[in-house]
């Protein structure tokens, strides 16, 4: 089945670019954001608290990757946490002003995404043949 290939190299490259993205944030902070933002030690932490979360989101997707038919909650949770993650920086924009031009794409991006590749999934499993248990 292509569309599920297709599902789980979208899935392998996603958990990539989490790992990949989380993985600085981690070992620099806020310090890995565009134009090198002063920041206190507090929201440092918390910047980094939340870039081991994204980290982890990755490896979950990754983890999926093999038998995504059988990750429904995991994939359904992550992609859930992330438009969440998009409507929340959308009130950030209108609470306290536009991001970074990249932060702002985000926005877009985590807002779109999530839905699309739950439609995507959804379609896979309704599609999907079932396993034959002894």
């Amino acid at each position: 089945m292509p569309s599920r290939r297709m599902f789980q190299g979208v899935l392998t490259l996603l958990g990539v670019i989490l790992m990949g993205t989380g993985t600085p944030d981690i070992i620099v902070g806020v310090a890995a954001l565009p134009g090198s933002p002063d920041a206190s030690t507090t929201v440092d932490s918390n910047y980094r608290f939340f870039a081991g979360v994204w980290f982890t989101l990755g490896i979950v997707l990754l983890a999926a990757v093999r038998r995504p038919e059988s990750h429904g909650l995991a994939l359904r949770g992550i992609f859930g946490a992330v438009f969440v993650g998009g409507v929340a920086r959308g009130v950030s924009y209108l609470a306290v002003g536009a991001p970074h031009v990249m932060h702002t794409a985000f926005i877009g991006v985590e807002l779109l995404l999530p839905p699309l590749l739950l439609l995507w999934y959804g379609r896979l499993t309704r599609t999907a043949v079932p396993a034959v248990t002894p």
